[in-house]
């Protein structure tokens, strides 16, 4: 969603590179790797935390890091002479500073050159951390991390209340990216239950729209979560919020777990093509109750993703299974 380019998106991209830019190029990594065993020694669930570990990593036998796996000093200067995906580097490279400089890992955005996201979530060849993956039971190269978090997990305090909300449903967004997209505004926005509409490209056509905040967004009851190149970017902040999530059923995951989101429990579904989403917000109008136990079940997911300590000692333990599984000692 176009929402990011709000003032508020702006200022917490700035505060988090301020924060995190410093820490890769100027904080020793000594001092993380001291950190380790107290950092993994934390007392948090155990069983919930396992299970975490394996929805995301995936491989339970040892394998070898390929020919193109590279050590911390190797993704350092290899991100150094690119100006991309900066802040899936820092995120990794934060959480790779607690182990030995020299291991090796395979990395999706390891070369110098650009990695579009609908490349990125491909199933590699060989086990890889990416930020997002298809979902089902054949994804087991691909092992997730919380990655580009400044973008993806902004989480919202909705002040108004559901019963006081708009009886529609609401999308702005950009539709060149996914062909769903483009198909479902173009045939769907003279529908009145639905506000929705283009923001980018800029076309003098019907269904280009303003640009709407997510502040403005939260005026409506139900809004439509739409994956772009892989993963829906609004998810995060809509499950957080008093409003409702719409969607098809996802078909890429990320750290978020959006294969664990289940239909009438977290999450409205619909049709890949729309065609029975007016008739599901009219039933869903008409039972305010169903909707209000779907957004107290949404925030609750959203919750576990909130406590920064715990979602660190799951990577920190999915790097660690890595190297073990690598023949790379710990």
């Amino acid at each position: 969603m176009q929402n990011l380019k709000s003032s508020n998106a702006k200022r917490r991209k700035l505060l988090y590179y301020l924060y995190h830019t410093p820490l890769v190029y100027f904080f020793p990594s000594i001092i993380s790797r001291l950190r380790l065993k107290n950092i993994l020694n934390n007392s948090f669930q155990e069983e919930y935390i396992q299970s975490r570990v394996g929805y995301y990593f995936k491989k339970t036998s040892n394998f070898r890091v390929s020919n193109e796996g590279k050590n911390l000093s190797e993704l350092f200067w290899n991100q150094f002479f690119k100006n991309k995906q900066n802040s899936h580097f820092i995120d990794f490279y934060n959480l790779l500073q607690f182990f030995n400089k020299k291991y090796k890992v395979d990395f999706i955005y390891s070369t110098k050159d650009y990695i579009d996201s609908s490349v990125a979530k491909k199933h590699p060849p060989y086990p890889t951390f990416v930020k997002s993956r298809p979902v089902g039971f054949n994804n087991q190269n691909s092992i997730l991390l919380k990655l580009n978090q400044v973008k993806l997990f902004h989480f919202i305090k909705d002040p108004k209340k559901f019963e006081n909300k708009k009886n529609q449903a609401v999308w702005r967004g950009d539709i060149r990216n996914n062909s769903q997209r483009e198909y479902f505004v173009k045939n769907f926005y003279r529908t009145p239950l639905f506000d929705i509409g283009q923001t980018s490209p800029k076309q003098d056509v019907a269904w280009m729209k303003s640009f709407m905040s997510i502040k403005d967004q939260l005026d409506f009851k139900f809004i439509f979560c739409l994956e772009g190149k892989c993963i829906s970017t609004n998810l995060y902040w809509a499950m957080s919020s008093n409003s409702v999530c719409i969607m098809p059923k996802p078909k890429y995951e990320s750290w978020f777990m959006e294969g664990r989101l289940e239909d009438g429990v977290h999450y409205i579904e619909v049709k890949d093509d729309f065609s029975d989403a007016q008739e599901k917000i009219e039933f869903y109008n008409n039972n305010n109750d169903k909707c209000l136990e779907i957004i107290q079940n949404a925030q609750k997911f959203v919750k576990q993703f909130k406590n920064a300590k715990q979602e660190r000692l799951i990577q920190l333990l999915i790097l660690k299974q890595y190297f073990q599984y690598t023949g790379q000692n710990v």
